[in-house]
């Protein structure tokens, strides 16, 4: 039986997943009749650079296709013989394995010469024409720069940054982006329909997600969950056949990495190798997973993805908000740095077990993020359940009114700042995410000292779960002062100028042998301690 992504190769741009930038200026090209001598399709493997190239030369040579249309009629003698792979005219050079000059020679410099047997034009198709030798890539070079009125090329590559400029520059170019997981799953469902086969959802889910944008990793995916045989297939069957690693282990196994819980992330790996996990697998989705995380994290990652992660509700929100983005990025590197030892390892788990170790021995644990039962993921939308649980910011009605008559000076409580936040680290985990440089105090208002916090989330946890009763208990119990605390979040102005402030005092505590360090006096210190003179 051919392989899915053979047996259901597109035979139309219609059909084609994706690359719309692409399909919609090919066709154009075509239906005006103004297509050109020389393409160049470049980007990652599996995203159809091949398939179009295809398309393409099916369509200029189709018999049928008529002025003001764009797809090939796949019925005409042309279309038959170039689907079956009989056309004379169409020649796929494999430059992987044709890097020489003379195979150049051979197969396109004393080819090209020649008019078509039986087609319109003749077109070369050349994949990984990065491959060619620089020599080779000289020869190809003056067929380019003099094509033949009845020539095409196309060059396909996936490492476009090996081939010359000089060859890029006389072909029109066009990249190749991974597909989206809603435009997968549209197509993997297509398929299993055309198979009549119903497999349920996440199994789809499942398999656009571990694809990575690569559509033909996703329909071989498809070919494998196929080959059970099953009229019906769920999550528990595909299991079988797809590598043995489940997106529910990664964020658990997150989540007791992040808690410094070195024993419990221990038994979890041994736990993996017991059940059959592929490490590798599980290592290579750890860190997909962490990157996409950071992306997140930073505000850069939305749409199709992040509607996925989704569906792990709490879990996914407990951990963003809860852990920097250094020490995910530190953590991601070393997971990286152990992808190659897994391979070689004489005991499988020791790779992944002393990474544990060293990430769990790095410092203390964050605040402590909620687990849920072993293997147990949260079907919960993150974001009904952020509407249920994010606590709502105050109204005017609810914030503290100065009461007169109570002196207090702002500059004592600056100056127990730090010990009032390492006091609510000592009461409450809870308060262990306010730091010294996302909260600061601002004034002082009769008995209410107002607090500024860098982000509207650190403010609204803040007034949440008693944190804030707690805070004011420790400032009691600090400076035995009665005080209310009223917060807020600040705007970028504000915050730039506390940020100065604060840079402005740590400056004013450097010092060398009893002198600040300046720009401006630093040689002339030097040159009074040691002697000396200034040369060229």
């Amino acid at each position: 039986m051919a392989s899915i992504y053979r047996k259901y190769r597109p035979k139309t741009f219609k059909e084609m997943v994706g690359q719309n930038h692409v399909k919609l200026t090919l066709m154009n090209e075509l239906e005006q009749g103004s297509f050109t001598h020389a393409y160049l399709f470049c980007g990652p493997r599996g995203l159809g650079k091949t398939t179009i190239a295809r398309l393409l030369a099916k369509a200029v040579n189709c018999e049928k296709r008529k002025v003001g249309e764009a797809e090939p009629c796949n019925e005409c003698p042309s279309c038959l013989e170039i689907m079956s792979g009989r056309s004379m005219d169409i020649l796929e050079i494999d430059a992987a394995s044709h890097t020489g000059v003379d195979n150049v020679r051979e197969n396109i410099i004393d080819n090209v010469r020649f008019s078509p047997q039986h087609s319109k034009f003749k077109v070369f198709i050349i994949d990984e024409v990065h491959m060619l030798s620089i020599s080779a890539f000289n020869a190809l070079l003056k067929t380019l720069e003099e094509p033949p009125a009845h020539a095409i090329f196309i060059l396909c590559t996936t490492e476009i940054h090996k081939v010359p400029e000089t060859i890029i520059s006389r072909c029109q170019r066009f990249d190749f982006k991974k597909v989206a997981p809603a435009e997968a799953i549209k197509r993997l469902k297509m398929i299993a329909e055309a198979e009549k086969v119903k497999i349920d959802d996440e199994v789809l889910e499942m398999i656009a997600l571990r694809s990575e944008g690569c559509m033909r990793d996703a329909e071989n995916f498809l070919g494998q969950v196929l080959s059970l045989g099953d009229k019906r297939i769920t999550m528990e069957q595909a299991s079988l056949v797809l590598p043995a690693a489940d997106i529910g282990l990664v964020v658990e196994f997150l989540k007791i990495l992040f808690n410094k819980r070195t024993s419990e992330a221990l038994e979890l790996i041994n736990k993996l190798v017991d059940d059959g996990v592929d490490l590798e697998v599980f290592n290579k989705e750890l860190v997909v997973f962490l990157r996409k995380m950071i992306l997140i994290k930073e505000g850069a990652v939305k749409g199709d993805w992040l509607a996925w992660l989704g569906k792990l509700g709490g879990e996914l929100d407990a951990i963003l908000e809860r852990v920097e983005t250094r020490e995910m990025v530190e953590d991601l590197k070393i997971f990286l740095s152990i992808a190659r030892d897994l391979k070689d390892s004489a005991i499988p788990q020791l790779p992944l077990e002393l990474a544990v170790v060293n990430i769990c021995g790095q410092g203390a644990a964050v605040t402590a993020i909620p687990t849920a039962n072993d293997n147990m993921i949260y079907k919960i939308p993150a974001i009904a359940r952020k509407e249920k649980e994010e606590p709502k910011p105050a109204t005017e009605k609810q914030e503290e009114q100065p009461v007169a008559g109570v002196n207090i000076d702002l500059e004592s409580i600056k100056k127990a700042w730090m010990k009032i936040i390492k006091a609510g680290h000592q009461k409450s985990r809870d308060l262990m995410f306010i730091n010294e440089s996302m909260v600061w105090p601002l004034r002082i208002e009769g008995n209410i000292l107002e607090i500024g916090f860098k982000y509207d989330l650190h403010r609204n946890r803040f007034e949440a779960n008693g944190n804030k009763e707690i805070f004011v208990a420790v400032i009691k119990e600090l400076i035995n002062l009665e005080l209310k605390v009223r917060s807020k979040t600040l705007k970028p102005s504000e915050l730039a100028a506390l940020e100065m402030e604060q840079e402005a005092v740590v400056d004013s505590q450097e010092t060398l042998s009893g002198t600040k360090v300046v720009e401006d006096n630093i040689l002339e210190k030097v040159l009074e301690s040691f002697g000396g003179e200034v040369v060229e």
